[in-house]
């Protein structure tokens, strides 16, 4: 008869502290691995149209370009009606797939509507502030490189905005500078042309000479002392006054003034001397209308 003895192989005790380190050392790089999937914000993004419903077509545009480590992204969706870890909207797809701004930032098409996602959800009413997070990762490790979160707020179940309704509305007046102090100069100070010199001092000809001294021709002399022809012919004699009133010394009635001449005398030989004219008259016109007359005949 034979017998069997069964053996165990025991493990020394050194080996068994070895192995327990191993375990602890392994838990506690679990635990790291955990700590290291926790977000780390990188930027912000904005939900386009600022202003829609909830049947909306959305897209988000992030601020700037995922970490250079990423090659894939997610996106979910936090707020009232949705799981406290939130929905995902978009799941893990390359960032290749995705255009770019100018600025690098991505910008990401959600192909539902906010409405589509309640109703996913199990819930029909929304409300109040919902957040996007777009996560950058790799293809095939969830840990999150870098998160950026784009907020909407439902101000009713069907209308949203992209800007907090409860927010600033206008900025205080009591900072915001005012015109009137300003110390730009005015033009009412600008110099006028007020000196100019003007033109009333140039002379006028008011001093020209008239022509009020020339000679006027009053002292030509009359013919008063031409001869009258006391003796024109037709014959007789023309009456000569010999009554001259005299004065003087020496002077009687009937004489000159001043000769002495007796008038009578000189009343004789005036006669004679007018006789003597009237006949030297008559002969030269007799001469004239008889030219071959002799003249012993008169």
């Amino acid at each position: 008869m034979s017998i069997t003895t069964k053996s165990r192989t025991l493990i020394s005790r050194p080996a068994a502290v070895l192995l327990g380190s191993l375990i602890a050392a392994s838990g506690a790089a679990g635990m790291l691995t955990a700590t290291a999937a926790h977000a780390e914000v990188v930027g912000s993004a904005e939900v386009s149209p600022a202003t829609g419903t909830d049947t909306s077509g959305m897209s988000l545009t992030t601020s700037k370009a995922c970490p250079d480590a990423a090659t894939n992204l997610i996106v979910a969706v936090k707020g009232s009606g949705f799981p406290a870890e939130g929905q995902n909207v978009v799941g893990n797809s390359p960032l290749s797939t995705y255009g770019s701004t100018a600025d690098g930032g991505l910008i990401i098409p959600l192909s539902q509507t906010m409405r589509d996602y309640a109703n996913t959800a199990g819930f029909t009413t929304l409300k109040g502030r919902y957040d996007f997070t777009v996560t950058c990762r790799t293809a095939f490790n969830g840990t999150s490189l870098g998160d950026f979160t784009a907020p909407i707020w439902f101000t009713s179940n069907t209308a949203y905005r992209n800007t907090d309704p409860a927010g600033p509305t206008a900025t205080p007046s009591s900072t915001a500078p005012t015109g009137t102090a300003s110390p730009s100069p005015t033009g009412t100070a600008s110099p006028t042309d007020t000196g100019s010199p003007t033109d009333t001092a140039s002379p006028t000809d008011t001093t020209l000479p008239t022509d009020t001294a020339s000679p006027t021709d009053t002292t030509l002399p009359t013919d008063s002392a031409a001869p009258t022809d006391a003796a024109t012919p037709g014959g007789g004699s023309q009456g000569i006054s010999t009554d001259v009133s005299g004065g003087g010394s020496g002077g009687g009635k009937g004489s000159l003034a001043a000769t002495g001449t007796d008038i009578a005398m000189a009343g004789v030989a005036s006669a004679l001397l007018v006789a003597a004219g009237i006949t030297v008259v008559r002969r030269t016109r007799r001469r004239e209308e008889f030219p071959g007359t002799d003249t012993q005949n008169v």
